[in-house]
């Protein structure tokens, strides 16, 4: 995909290595870094496959009787998604979407693989690697590293609080 010479990337750009550029791509009427639009599109069609894993799986375990029976009072295909589909998938849409809050914090790999920090994609695991390499300030960087971690600790302590513990089944 983002080969300079042959990838559609820099085909559909028509410039070559344009995901490396500080080039402006517009995206829903902003100017956005073609850098980072690449980026985005890269870590979604990698973790695509993850997230229908999931809804897949939750989607499977819908007890069918739900659906028959808003069928039986005449709800409409949207109505049924809506209020019988949805209700059921929240906690792994939630799920997810912490999962993946948590993933592109601590993303470094494809971030710095792809373009080096640069370009305007500069995650704060990247500038925490900066800082630690190429400016040799641990003491900076290790700060970095700790507001990050106590950042996805409160994150997820929020995230435990509202959705744990509602769903258990009485017996």
């Amino acid at each position: 995909m983002l080969n300079p010479q042959y990838g559609i990337v820099n085909t559909w750009l028509k410039e070559p290595i344009a995901f490396l550029t500080q080039a402006q791509g517009d995206f829903l009427g902003m100017k956005v870094p073609v850098a980072l639009l690449t980026v985005i599109a890269f870590e979604a069609w990698r973790y695509f496959p993850f997230a229908f894993l999931f809804i897949m799986a939750r989607l499977q375990a819908l007890p069918g009787e739900l659906e028959e029976a808003a069928v039986v009072d005449g709800a409409t295909p949207t109505q049924r998604f809506r209020y019988v589909i949805m209700p059921q998938l929240w906690r792994i849409v939630a799920l997810l979407a912490v999962l993946r809050f948590v993933f592109t914090f601590t993303k470094f790999d494809d971030v710095y693989l792809l373009t080096g920090g640069g370009a305007g994609t500069e995650v704060v695991s990247v500038r925490v690697y900066n800082f630690l390499t190429a400016r040799d300030d641990i003491g900076a960087s290790a700060a970095q590293a700790i507001v990050l971690a106590i950042f996805l600790v409160v994150f997820l302590t929020l995230y435990l609080r509202f959705f744990s513990g509602g769903d258990r089944e009485q017996g």
